[in-house]
């Protein structure tokens, strides 16, 4: 029976919050801006929200993982290429939710395409793991999982747009830690690793060199999106007083 290290928990939790707290500020001063100085600004909130919000916590959650002590690795590719799908999917939804930003019609299709590359994220992640193990699956609690996504997906583009406030974007991001946290646990559910003798050995990783080393990347992250933020907002700022 599987178990979670509480803490790691928690600290997922926390991450996602911060991450999509970020995002929505980003996002916000993104949308103040004419439409053809955006680009940069979203990518950033792409980065918050698909990369730490959502990425970074899956990670944790998943070292939060315990297997009763089977050894766990990850192949680096495939844990590099879920990030990719993770920020890539959530920057077109912004990209396009930016444009067509109080059309309730374009936030659901939005999402519902962006929940299934965040799902895609998810179970990319998830091969990603190498373990001695054979891997079961329950495809009604996976196609939950993709409901989820896609529900969390169309909540986030809606707060994207449409909070402006910081206690109304830290209630989202709260509301989006809960649900991405939902997300998590319910992929995780999705699967029941079997131990399998006969599958090759593998190399168990520090959790603990590895959850500190993910916490200061995504610390760091978190900085350097909020610098880059601040210097383009008062770089705009800048070029409309020169007008």
């Amino acid at each position: 029976m599987a178990h979670y290290d509480l803490n790691l928990v928690i600290l997922s939790f926390i991450v996602t919050v911060v991450g999509a707290f970020i995002a929505l500020i980003v996002m916000r001063d993104a949308l103040l801006r004419p439409s053809d100085s955006r680009r940069g600004l979203i990518a950033l909130a792409a980065l918050c929200l698909g990369g730490v919000a959502i990425w970074s916590m899956h990670f944790m959650g998943i070292l939060a993982f315990d297997r009763d002590g089977v050894a766990i690795s990850y192949n680096l590719w495939l844990t590099a290429f879920s990030f990719y799908i993770g920020v890539g999917a959530v920057y077109v939804g912004l990209t396009i939710i930016a444009i067509d930003e109080f059309k309730i019609g374009a936030v659901i299709s939005t999402g519902i395409l962006v929940g299934i590359g965040v799902a895609g994220m998810y179970y990319s992640s998830l091969l990603s793991m190498q373990i001695q193990a054979d891997a079961h699956w329950n495809w009604g609690v996976a196609a939950l999982s993709l409901l989820i996504a896609i529900t969390a997906c169309i909540i986030a583009l809606w707060l994207a747009v449409h909070v402006s406030r910081v206690w109304q974007m830290l209630i989202g991001a709260m509301l989006l830690g809960g649900v991405v946290c939902a997300m998590h646990y319910t992929v995780m559910a999705a699967v029941e690793f079997v131990y399998n003798p006969a599958l090759p050995a593998v190399n168990a990783i520090n959790v603990t060199a590895l959850v500190f080393s993910l916490s200061i990347a995504t610390l760091d992250m978190l900085v350097v999106v909020l610098a880059i933020a601040q210097s383009v907002s008062e770089a705009n700022q800048r070029k409309f007083s020169a007008l």
